[in-house]
């Protein structure tokens, strides 16, 4: 009697903590929906405004050149004024400048913290005023910390846990993806690929949940059709075409390489004029980037009418070589500027413009390829930005859901694995990596990081990889990190409560309680420990 009285205790008590768990995941979900309600709307506001931006532009370019003599200034000296005006702004919150993606990825690894009442509007008004002069960014960056700042602002309203405010935080970052390219699914790809780099159940469904709402309110406002229509169909491709590919996965590999090189360069250059204040040095790229989109305007901004260009063979190859080392170059300058922007679009156009390239020349040599210049300027977009940002899974379902088209995986895939392998061989990094480590860098230089209450607990997530140190391992022989305590072990659907005899697999789902102030170096740490760190 006494044993069945335990074993019913037992069993009520196991089934109040499902009804909890039940009733969580609901309410986490409809938070998670709220996220992506704001970043979805704040996602079209920017892209709206870009466009509009881009419209004013091109008027202007017109009206100017209908003034020989002194209209090459009018350009110039409007997209000088912007930019500075952008660049004064951002004094105002100095985490928006640049991408604002490995700012994201630093607060997620809680090594940064967010604000989000002066990263969305300094992000929103700034970010539109250095892309609408001209400066070649993209909008993808600022709608991820935009969407993030979102997921931050839903939790500070509903009065949530910290634990819960980072998993929001992910999922606005993901939700502002999919609205920025009409992408729900590479925005939760992108989520767990490269901001997380674990597999969490909460985010993972509560990214979905939000990049499918973000993305339900694009489409309602800007339209169902993929960001880049490829309006041919696209012709079969004959297995000889193969090695074609994999000439542009080695190309796109090597430019890829030069592409994170370029782009720390830059940022070099650029601080040794750190003394000037940032409007003015802002106001002198975005002059310089007028006067070069007097002459060639297809590479200002973003560059998404170019890429459309591209893709619907409108480019032709001669022009190639120029407006791809133009392009180049003025995206190396406009995002040492310091300003609001990202390098997906640009880095997107690039790639493009590279496939375009090597489908035209090797039309020459087999004409039965012409039609089929469109498929290597899809397969170019996705290899280089493979090789830039190393997250394959992310690029490639990128690609498909801007495009519209799963026709030639296999050229696409192809050309996809010989980028990684060519930039990982090159001993490139991944750029938002190198970028972040740069951040903090130059942040513990500048000790303008915002102080961490050190007494605050925090509870923190890992997952065990196969390969990593901690696979196989019993607990009490993975010396943990001093202050950090295993407090769940979830494999699928169990919970183990830990003991020093507990043997960790593959998979295993680490819930650890660790103290805020130190939270970015264990969680480092333990993921060095947690993380298979083989490296092709």
């Amino acid at each position: 009697m006494r044993d069945a009285a335990i074993l019913s205790s037992e069993g009520s008590i196991s089934n109040r903590l499902l009804v909890k768990r039940h009733d969580y995941l609901i309410g986490f979900f409809l938070r998670s929906a709220l996220v992506g309600i704001v970043a979805g709307v704040m996602g079209v506001a920017f892209r709206l405004a870009l466009t509009e931006g881009e419209a004013w532009r091109y008027n202007l370019l017109m009206w100017a050149r209908s003034l020989p003599a002194w209209g090459w200034l009018v350009l110039p000296g409007l997209g000088g004024l912007a930019g500075a005006f952008a660049g004064w702004l951002t004094g105002f919150a100095p985490e928006t400048a640049g991408s604002g993606i490995p700012h994201v990825e630093a607060v997620l690894s809680r090594q940064r913290r967010l604000m989000w009442w002066r990263v969305i509007p300094v992000k929103f008004i700034a970010g539109a005023l250095a892309i609408g002069a001209g400066l070649s960014l993209g909008r993808e960056g600022p709608t991820v910390q935009m969407g993030a700042a979102a997921g931050q602002a839903v939790s500070k309203s509903l009065l949530r846990s910290k634990t819960e405010e980072l998993q929001l935080i992910a999922c606005g970052a993901g939700a502002g993806l999919a609205a920025a390219f009409n992408a729900p699914l590479a925005g939760v790809v992108f989520v767990v690929e490269e901001l997380r780099r674990n597999f969490s159940p909460y985010v993972l469904i509560g990214t979905l949940v939000a990049s499918i709402i973000a993305d339900l309110i694009t489409q309602r406002i800007l339209g169902p059709l993929p960001t880049f229509r490829v309006t041919d169909s696209l012709t079969a491709l004959p297995l000889a075409a193969l090695p074609l590919f994999v000439v542009l996965g080695a190309l796109a590999g090597v430019l890829g390489a030069a592409f994170n090189q370029g782009l720390l360069v830059s940022l070099d250059f650029a601080d040794r004029f750190a003394r000037y204040p940032r409007w003015m040095r802002v106001m002198v790229v975005a002059f310089l980037a007028g006067l070069v989109g007097y002459f060639l305007p297809t590479v200002l901004g973003g560059g998404h009418m170019l890429a459309q260009d591209v893709l619907a063979g409108r480019v032709v190859l001669i022009l190639i070589p120029l407006i791809f080392a133009t392009k180049f170059g003025l995206t190396m300058v406009s995002y040492s500027a310091g300003v609001p922007g990202g390098i997906f679009l640009p880095l997107l156009v690039l790639g493009a413009l590279l496939g375009s390239l090597v489908g035209q020349v090797g039309s020459l040599f087999f004409p039965v390829l012409r039609m089929a210049v469109p498929s290597f300027a899809v397969a170019g977009m996705a290899a280089y930005f493979v090789a830039i940002v190393r997250s394959p899974l992310t690029g490639i379902i990128l690609i498909i859901e801007l495009t519209g088209n799963y026709q030639h995986m296999l050229p696409l895939l192809i050309a996809c694995l010989v980028a990684y392998l060519m930039a990982e061989a090159l001993g490139s990094l991944p750029v938002y990596e190198v970028l972040l480590e740069r951040d903090l860098t130059k942040g513990k230089r500048e000790d303008n990081i915002i102080p961490i209450n050190e007494d605050k607990m925090l509870v923190a997530e890992t997952v065990v990889e196969s390969g990593s140190r901690a696979c196989g391992c019993q607990v009490k022989d993975l010396a943990l990190p001093q202050d950090c305590l295993l407090v769940a072990v979830n494999r699928g659907s169990r919970e183990i409560i830990p003991r020093g005899n507990t043997r960790l697999l593959d998979g295993d789902h680490l819930t650890i309680i660790v103290p805020e102030g130190k939270a970015g170096d264990l969680m480092a740490e333990l993921n060095s420990k947690t993380c298979c760190q083989l490296r092709i």
